[in-house]
Parts: C-alpha cells; structure tokens; sequence
C-alpha cells in the first residue's frame, strides 16, 4: 500500500514539473537550426562547378542565400542550396551562406572559401630587366598564370638575388643594383592554397656603372604590331617626354593600331633610363595601360650637348614571345626649342603604313607653311601596294602644342591628320591621328624642314640609299624587301644606282642608269629609267632626301649624302651603336666593335617570336671595297650581311636574318 502510494505520488509530481516546463505535449522539441556545410571542394576555371550546402534542425524546407561576401565570378547559389555554374575567372573568393527554415529560424555560415584554378601554375616572366650598378632598378612586377591568384613570391631557398635588390611577396623587384654580373637566381611562387608552389630560374643581366641618359626632353617614334592574340595588328606610337636625373618625368603619347580607333596625346608620367658603359640600355615608360619597356642603343655623340643622333629602341619585355614587337628611334630636343609655334617655310616628309586591309603604304612629299598655321600648298606621292599616284593639290593647318600639335593635310578630297612631337623647330615625329578608312592609311614618320629652294645640282655625287618594303609571298602574306647601295648624280639630271636587295634571298646586285629632274620649290625629284618613273625622291638638302620605289613592294627610305673616300677597312673603325629600322620581323639594338682592320665583334640584344635574347655576342669579318661597301663574314652563318660606309661615323647595315632587315648605326 505504501510503495503504490508513492509511485502514485512521484507520478504526480512529474507531471507537475512538466506541465510547468512546458511539456507534456505529443511532439519533442526541435533540434536548433544550424549550417553543417564547413569547407567546399576546388574548381577550376571553365569547367562546370557543382556542389550543395546542408544543414540540420529547424523545420524543412530549407531557403539558401548569400549573407554577405560573393561567390566566384560564373557561379551562383540556388535557393536549395546548390551552387552551380562555370567559373570564368581564377582566384579565391568567400562568402557567407545563410539558411531560413519555415518556421523563419535562420542560422548562418562560417566564412566559406572557393578557390578556382587557371590550370597549371607557371611563371611567365623568365628574363628580367637589364639593371645598371648604382642605378635604381626599374621597378619589375614578376608574373604567373595558373594555379589559384593571388600568389606569394620569395626567393628559392639556396639561392638570392644580385646584390642590391629585393623581392616583395607581391613580386615586385626593387632596389638599386651593387655588383654587374649575369645571376639566374630560382624564383618561388605558391598560390591562394599554399600547397601548390613552383621554382623556377629568372634571368638578370646587371651592366656596370655607365653614362646616365643627360637630362633635357626627348621625343620618340615606335613601329610594331601587337600580340597575335589581339590580332597583330600594325601599330605606331609617337611621343616625348622629360629626364630629369635619370627619371622619366612628365611625358605625352599618341598611338594608332590599324583599324582602330587612335589614342590622341595620352598624358604619363614616370618611368626610368639607365646606360651601360657599352652604350646598351634600357628604358621603361609607366604609360596609364601599363609600363612598356625599350632596349636601348645609345651612340657616344647622344650624350652631347645639341645632338642630332639617332637612338634606337626594341621593345624588350615580354619574354614569351607572345607579346608586342617592335622598334624605333628615341632622339634629344632641346625643351627650349620644342615651342608651341606654327611651321614655318617648307617641310619634306616621309611616311609609310598599311591601308585598312593591311597592305603597305608609303607616301612621300613636301608642303609650304605660312607661320600663322596655314599649309598652303604641296605635292604629295602615294604607293599604295604598288599603286602610285601623286597630288599636287594640297593645303591644310597646323595646331601648334606644348610638345607637339597636329597637322591636318587636304589632299585632294581627303583630309588626313597627323599628331607630332617635336625633335627640335625642324623636326618632327608623326602619326596618323585617325582611324583608317578606305581613303585614309595608318601611317608614321618624319617631318624635315627644306634648305632650297632646289636646282638639278642640289642632288650630286654618291648617296647610300637604304629602303624597306613588303612584297607579297603567297595569299595575304607579306615579307621584307629590304634595299641598300648606292644612289650616284652627276648633278646635271644623270644618275646610275647599284644595290643589294634581300627579297627572301640575297639577289644579284642590281643596277640602273637614268635621269632626274627637281622641282625648285617642292624639292620633288622623280628618277626615269627608260620613260618610265623608276623611284621619286622629296629633298631635304643637298644631304638628304626621302625616297620611295614604285615597285609593288612599296618600298621607301632615305637617302644620305656618302662621305670619307677613299674607303678602305679602316673607313670601318670604331664602336658603332644602333639598332633595327622598321619594320622588319626581327627587332635588334646592338653595339659594333670595328677594329679598322677587318675584324668586327657584335653585342645585341634581340626581341623576335622566340622571346628575348640579352648579351648576344657574335664576331666575324669584313672587307670595305672603294665604293664603301663591305661584306661581312660571320662563322658558321651563311646570312648575308652588308654595310654601306655613309661617313666616317655612320654607317647602315642590310641583313638576311629573319627574313631581312636594315639596321642604322653612329659613333
């Protein structure tokens, strides 16, 4: 009786403590929402994502969002929870997932991560920037593709950099270089997971302590075509800018891509120069789209006060190949004498290009400024993939700028516009300033104000002519015709040439006789061989003069008054610096040591399809016969090369490599 008394009493007072708490109902409690999903598998950029977030708890059906942070770009969160798509770019993103039940319980996410590959981690940037010992090293940004950005970079164990740089995480080299040398340090870089890391071997070249570039203002001109993978297309750019204490400050460049639409007079500012004692170099201008980098070939006479020398420049980073090609003239103008006032008198030019369906152009002429910014007459030649015609109906305006301006030529019923930097009141650096149409070609090249007025004696005795042009080789495609010899006048209307021609091969030397006739204003002097118009010349001087052949490989070029004979190998002597006249497939700067004795050592530095090839150093032989031109013997490289003596301190250069190519050197 007493045990079933208590059992009845405990029973109670159960009862009681449930009906206080709550229960005593017929349903248990639910188990607290909550997000059970702690980490997510990696993807791959371009290939389908799937996977699911879960939870537990709450009452079904489950709603998914994102609560804050963003998932990889071509994904997405289903309300289910699934995220599905194709992701389209590399890189690690977070996000926080947040999951509402029906009963509007909601729990949240930690931070989840999902990395997306590019593929296979690699470095791109195997060949660093030439530095100078005691010369700030031209900030450089190291490159990968592949595995998941961002990267971290260091040093490989084992191995370190030259003396006097350094190597931030993000990758970027700094410093100021303290040892020359040739140093191949191992170059690590781990991705977003840091189990995925790679090494691999980058190559600096440091130069000794050299000449720094003088300070003053420079202008310059670059020809080359872009990347195939944006099509390769043809592309100029014309500049300037200020050095001051070795750094690029404050600087301005137009550039024009055929059949786009052209960048006009695009401010920059920054960027580095630096010289070694053997005359190469490099230059980095930090332009809004990115920094471009130019090797550098800089003549003795570019470091003195008022110079007129040529410094030629490739461009020079991209090691894959892949990239941008190109080369150039880089010149001194005195910041004194770059004013913005009108032309003045009468301007020869020489321009070359493509039309809109990128066969070659050349257009040579002359024209007559007032000084109030009025053109008020001309003359004007046009080769246009073999076809020649000429104008004589010409007139436009010039718009004077603080480093250059724009010219504007109405040509018969075109009307073409031309942006310009200054050398110097005399010479000017063009290029086509609009987009190409059916009758306006992408073109770039120079301005010269005339010396005539001209007669028949204005053009006398032996010039080196040196052209370039395209011929075409099968359906669209083009290759080098390059021309170099000599052009001779007896200054009473007879002149007689003798060339080397590369045209797939070293052609038999060719030659011609004929007459010449001059145009005392507009310096237009067109050479007939046998009635027909062999070549047009526009003269500068009575030293210079632009030219251009009728041929259907558009050829154009210059043309220089010879001097020094009697030649002989030590017409040859000396270290000549220079470099590539566009547009060849092949892109050189390169020191010529002649030793006047008929022994001759290169030093290049080469930019081509393969990448780019520092330090090159090859050595041969020469033979200067009594018109100045020699030919040049290398070892075991059965490519022709030719130079022409144009004085004792110049001198242009005809080679084979690569399908031909000029090249133009000075002491």
């Amino acid at each position: 009786m007493k045990s079933t008394g208590f059992r009845l009493l405990f029973g109670l007072l159960i009862s009681g403590f449930l009906a206080a708490c709550g229960g005593g109902g017929s349903n248990p409690p639910a188990t607290p929402l909550s997000v059970t999903t702690t980490s997510l598998s990696q993807g791959q950029i371009s290939v389908a994502y799937s996977a699911t977030l879960s939870a537990t708890g709450g009452t079904a059906p489950y709603n998914w969002s994102v609560k804050s942070g963003s998932l990889p770009a071509g994904l997405s969160l289903s309300a289910a929870g699934a995220i599905s798509g194709t992701p389209t770019a590399a890189g690690a993103s977070s996000f926080v997932a947040q999951v509402t039940d029906s009963k509007s319980g909601s729990a949240s996410s930690g931070n989840l991560s999902i990395a997306i590959s590019g593929g296979m981690l690699q470095i791109t940037t195997t060949t660093a920037p030439t530095g100078t010992v005691g010369t700030a090293y031209p900030s450089f940004q190291l490159a990968a593709t592949g595995g998941v950005p961002p990267y971290t970079w260091a040093v490989a164990s084992g191995s370190s950099l030259p003396d006097g740089l350094s190597l931030s995480t993000a990758g970027v080299v700094t410093g100021t270089p303290t040892k020359a040398g040739t140093f191949n340090p191992s170059i690590a870089v781990t991705d977003e997971t840091t189990t995925n890391t790679l090494s691999e071997p980058v190559n600096f070249t440091i130069n000794p302590a050299g000449t720094p570039l003088p300070d003053g203002g420079y202008a310059f001109q670059f020809n080359g075509n872009t990347p195939a993978s944006k099509g390769g297309n043809p592309v100029v750019i014309s500049g300037s800018f200020l050095v001051v204490n070795g750094a690029v400050q404050v600087g301005a460049y137009s550039e024009n891509e055929l059949n786009a639409q052209p960048v006009i007079v695009q401010a920059f500012t920054g960027g580095s120069v630096s010289i070694a004692p053997n005359g190469l170099g490099q230059l980095v201008l930090d332009l809004p789209n990115g920094n471009i980098t130019f090797a550098l070939a800089v003549p003795a006479s570019a470091t003195t006060a008022n110079n007129d020398s040529d410094i030629r420049i490739i461009e020079f980073d991209d090691t894959t190949g892949s990239g941008m090609r190109g080369s150039g003239v880089l010149k001194a103008s005195s910041v004194s004498n770059v004013a913005p006032a009108n032309l003045k008198g009468n301007y020869a030019f020489g321009f070359r290009g493509y039309d809109m369906h990128s066969q070659p152009v050349a257009v040579i002429g002359s024209f007559q400024a007032d000084g109030s910014g009025n053109i008020t007459s001309g003359s004007v030649d046009l080769n246009d993939n073999g076809a020649v015609s000429s104008s004589t109906s010409v007139t436009g305006t010039s718009t004077p700028a603080s480093l250059g301006g724009l010219i504007t030529l109405k040509i018969g019923s075109a009307t073409l516009n031309f942006d310009y930097y200054q050398v110097s009141p005399t010479e000017l650096l063009t290029t086509s300033a609009d987009q190409t149409s059916a009758t306006i070609p992408m073109v770039s090249g120079v301005v010269l104000q005339q010396t005539g007025p001209f007669t028949t004696a204005s053009f006398t005795g032996a010039n080196v002519l040196g052209m370039t042009g395209s011929t075409l080789q099968g359906p669209a495609t083009f290759i080098p015709d390059v021309t170099l010899g000599l052009l001779t006048s007896d200054g009473k209307g007879n002149v007689s040439a003798s060339y080397d021609e590369f045209k797939a091969s070293l052609l038999p030397t060719q030659k011609y006789t004929g007459t010449y006739t001059v145009d005392a204003t507009t310096g237009r002097t067109p050479i007939t061989v046998s009635s027909a118009t062999k070549a047009v010349l526009y003269l500068v001087s009575n030293t210079t003069a632009f030219a251009f052949g009728t041929d259907t490989s558009t050829s154009s070029g210059l043309v220089e008054a010879q001097s020094g004979s009697p030649f002989t190998n030590a017409s040859l002597k000396g270290n000549y610096l220079g470099g590539t006249i566009p547009w060849p497939d092949v892109h050189v700067v390169s020191l010529v040591a002649a030793d006047g004795n008929g022994n001759v050592q290169f030093t290049s530095d080469l930019s081509g399809s393969t990448g780019l090839l520092p330090n090159v150093t090859t050595s041969g032989t020469y033979s200067v016969d009594a018109t100045g031109r020699a030919v040049l013997t290398v070892a075991g490289d059965s490519t022709p090369e030719i130079f022409y003596v144009v004085s004792p301190t110049r001198t242009v250069f005809l080679s084979g490599e690569a399908g031909g190519f000029l090249g133009s050197f000075e002491q």
